[in-house]
């Protein structure tokens, strides 16, 4: 990593690896105290090249279902205009644009279990008011998986991997079935607590529990209003006001919030990641591949080849419909070589360059407001889901404002 001290690598390194781990922990590893430590944190903070370890929920486990819906438009206008139909929306995971034969955007839903007939149909709005002039949509079936690549198995020497080797290899499976952690489809109880825990590990994974208590104390204390960086229903408040309420002692409420707490990551945290600006590391491209027509044997070889043995470089897998998506960081001499692997392997594909920096590619926080916390259960009507966020993106158009982060 040019123009970075040895020991400013060694930490990226070991937050890369480790990263909920103490950094005290971490700095025995090293042989340095604390202070020299997080003095290396703060500094890789200061010069944006790490943010917060932020973490994925598995949507199947709160009784909800992936859909990747890519949209095409014909001007940089319209990607504005899709980015922000993907701001309003509630049910948005992440959206990148992206570039190849058109532009567009590749966005991920996470609707409720049944619901697709209300995305359909904000889709379909959305083409109608010309917003965008085509999309597609595949559904997940629950089975994905992410392998960042640590920066110490960055590719230096071109011949060193034998790319081609590795994909035509054979695999043990180790796949079998429909994957995802998806719960019964019995109701989905959520306390308020828990749906903000959720909330706020999904951008910040590192928050310490004893800091998120204090924060849900102030929320439930503060007026309609007053906090200006959150937003969260009035049907919450009695409920906060019952888990604080004067005589549970401090121990009792930090006990039964921690009890809460490893819970929601037991049962929901699909994977968590360390934030790092790649940027500051020019040496990959990012492609999205969506092999169409795959075979299932293909599927589960490519699963579990990837799961034996890692590739020394960034890949994200996800089971669709019909398809698979393929998602890599390479170099750009292995990028092309993977293309005409892919040319001669597999007959049918969409192939797309995906922007990840800036704006351009946004991951949102769980949207608590989704839950209807007196019927215990998501909104889906269509109201929510289709002429309410029609409304919104309308607003926000005639006020020429493109660019908003739900909360």
């Amino acid at each position: 990593m040019k123009g970075y001290t040895r020991d400013l690598t060694e930490i990226l390194h070991l937050l890369e690896n480790y990263p909920l781990k103490s950094y005290s922990e971490l700095a025995q590893k090293i042989s340095v105290s604390p202070q020299t430590f997080i003095r290396g944190v703060e500094e890789l903070r200061a010069q944006k090249v790490i943010r917060e370890v932020y973490s994925s929920l598995n949507p199947e486990s709160l009784h909800l279902e992936r859909h990747i819906v890519i949209f095409l438009t014909e001007s940089m206008e319209g990607i504005k205009t899709l980015e922000l139909s993907c701001d309003v929306h509630p049910y948005t995971s992440s959206r990148n644009r992206i570039f190849g034969p058109d532009y567009g955007l590749y966005a991920v839903f996470d609707i409720p279990r049944g619901s697709f007939r209300n995305l359909k149909l904000f889709l379909e709005n959305l083409l109608e008011k010309k917003y965008c002039v085509k999309y597609y949509t595949h559904k997940s079936q629950g089975r994905r998986k992410s392998y960042p690549q640590p920066f110490h198995n960055n590719i230096i020497d071109l011949e060193e991997f034998d790319l081609e080797a590795y994909l035509v290899q054979k695999a043990t499976p180790l796949y079998t079935g429909k994957g995802g952690r998806e719960s019964p489809l019995s109701s989905l109880e959520l306390h308020p607590i828990e749906l903000l825990t959720l909330r706020d590990i999904t951008l910040n994974f590192r928050t310490p529990m004893s800091q998120l208590i204090k924060k849900y104390r102030k929320y439930m204390r503060s007026k309609k209003g007053e906090l200006e960086d959150y937003i969260f229903p009035e049907t919450f408040r009695p409920h906060l006001e019952e888990f604080f309420r004067d005589e549970r002692t401090e121990n009792a409420i930090y006990m039964d919030f921690k009890k809460r707490y490893h819970a929601l990551i037991e049962k929901h945290i699909e994977s968590y990641n360390l934030g790092i600006n790649r940027k500051n590391f020019e040496r990959f491209i990012v492609f999205g591949y969506v092999i169409h027509n795959i075979s299932k044997e293909e599927k589960l070889r490519l699963f579990s080849l990837f799961e034996s043995e890692r590739p020394p470089f960034s890949i994200y897998i996800e089971d669709l419909d019909r398809s698979l998506f393929l998602s890599l960081a390479l170099p750009p001499y292995y990028q092309t070589k993977f293309a005409y692997i892919m040319k001669e392997t597999y007959e049918k594909f969409s192939a797309f360059l995906l922007d990840s920096f800036g704006y351009n590619a946004m991951k949102y926080r769980f949207f608590v407001g989704n839950y209807d916390i007196e019927k215990k259960e998501w909104k889906e009507d269509e109201e929510w889901m289709v002429t309410g966020v029609i409304k919104g993106i309308e607003e926000k158009l005639s006020k020429k404002e493109y660019r908003i982060v739900k909360t």
